[in-house]
């Protein structure tokens, strides 16, 4: 549903903002069939799962279309940037499956030749399914298969549903956790793939690095909108609000006025430690009227470092004017 939201904002152009409104819209419409999915509390699953007379005569085919009704409604929530969660649909869509599942079962045993039935074959009621359900898919929804058992333990205090309970519990974590583990090994791949871009477009822009990180922010563009297909409302990618937004921002709100100044004469470890304490990427070389001679960059320490190991010189005797004058340069 993320995708098909990410799909249809960039070809039709719809505007991020009014994608939420959409989104409510047709949660709204699905409602006016299903008004069962709509949050209320847990009543309805409290409805579900008492011995009522009304709940008895619900088929089970006709608890399975809330279910589905609820699995759209849920997905078009997270997909359009809806406040909601996963929990309290995870225990509806649990209850119901769990219930229409029992109803199946109560009728394949009622069906059975009547010597099996009596002698191996006893179904459960519905509810227990249901309560069994329930904690089946919180523990594949949500990845907590532990609490999901002693939270059902705890509310219905019956030892002989422990192992049905533990049975899909784990089968639902066994089945859920293949998934979670693959969007885990994606993520990582993406996460190393956009740190060497980054890295290596920092290494070329070292130089102009402390002045312009359009570079460096390239980097992190990717990674940003490699998130944006994942969860879609994350970002803006509306250029038309992007350039509002710019057009507010004045040099003086955006420019960094914390930063590190060292002398010709400090040292390099010393000028190292002061750039990793203040968390900047360069420090600012002056004289002793404090005005601006150049700039150094961790690229050229990492260039310099190369260089005194080969002329076996330590950090600790060298200065930041010797850096600076590396081939004939000057920082």
């Amino acid at each position: 549903m993320s995708s098909t939201v990410n799909k249809l904002h960039q070809a039709v152009g719809i505007p991020r903002a009014v994608i939420p409104v959409l989104g409510a819209l047709a949660v709204g419409t699905v409602a006016l069939a299903y008004p069962e999915i709509l949050y209320w509390g847990f009543e309805n699953v409290d409805i579900l799962l008492e011995s009522r007379l009304f709940v008895k005569a619900i088929s089970a085919d006709l608890l399975l279309q809330p279910v589905g009704a609820k699995i759209m409604a849920t997905s078009l929530c997270q997909a359009s940037g809806l406040v909601g969660g996963y929990y309290a649909p995870a225990l509806f869509i649990g209850a119901a499956t769990g219930m229409a599942y029992g109803k199946f079962i109560s009728f394949a045993v009622a069906q059975a030749d009547p010597t099996i039935r009596f002698l191996i074959l006893e179904g459960a009621s519905p509810q227990a399914y249901g309560l069994v359900g329930m904690a089946a898919t919180l523990a594949g929804v949500c990845q907590v298969p532990l609490t999901a058992v002693l939270l059902l333990f705890e509310l219905t205090q019956d030892y002989p549903i422990v192992l049905p309970l533990l049975a899909a519990v784990g089968l639902s974590s066994w089945i859920t956790s293949g998934q979670t583990r693959r969007y885990v090994k994606e993520a990582e791949k993406l996460y190393e793939g956009n740190t060497l871009m980054a890295q290596q477009l920092e290494t070329v822009s070292s130089d102009a690095s402390c002045l312009s990180s359009g570079h460096v922010l390239s980097g992190k563009e990717l990674f940003v909108n490699n998130l944006c297909e994942v969860e879609g409302f994350l970002c803006i990618e509306d250029s038309s609000i992007e350039m509002e937004v710019l057009k507010k921002i004045f040099v003086s709100d955006a420019m960094i006025t914390r930063y590190v100044t060292v002398l010709m004469n400090t040292s390099l470890t010393e000028a190292v430690t002061l750039m990793l304490a203040e968390k900047q990427s360069c420090a600012m070389i002056v004289d002793d009227e404090n005005i601006l001679i150049g700039l150094l960059t961790l690229a050229n320490f990492e260039q310099f470092s190369k260089i005194a190991k080969g002329k076996n010189r330590r950090l600790k005797e060298l200065l930041v004017s010797e850096l600076c004058a590396v081939d004939g340069e000057k920082c």
